[in-house]
């Protein structure tokens, strides 16, 4: 799994880009041997309450891409939020794709 992260309109520190590694370690686990590609992209959106933005893209083969956003006024919480729900999000695709692959109906 390659993944990328992007940071716009604020400084990518260490202690952030750890703990964005350690959540997609953790989240991404059970599936990261079908995903071929995550991009991370982070801003500052332009608001007086400093609000994070955290957008997940998730590129699984031959399939469309997953992309998941979450906003919160603490970076840590949207990549938090955002990584989760992706992750979600990506097993209950790969777990339909098993179903329809061994001819089974949902």
């Amino acid at each position: 799994m390659q993944t990328t992260i992007h940071s716009n309109d604020f400084t990518l520190t260490d202690a952030l880009e750890n703990f964005i590694k350690q959540q997609v370690s953790q989240s991404m686990a059970k599936c990261s041997d079908k995903i071929e590609s995550l991009k991370i992209r982070l801003k500052d959106v332009n608001d007086p309450k400093q609000v994070k933005e955290c957008s997940v893209e998730v590129r699984l083969a031959h399939q469309a891409p997953i992309v998941v956003s979450k906003r919160s006024d603490n970076a840590y919480a949207s990549i938090r939020e955002a990584v989760s729900r992706a992750s979600r999000t990506t097993l209950r695709r790969v777990k339909k794709r098993r179903v329809k692959k061994a001819g089974l109906q949902l």
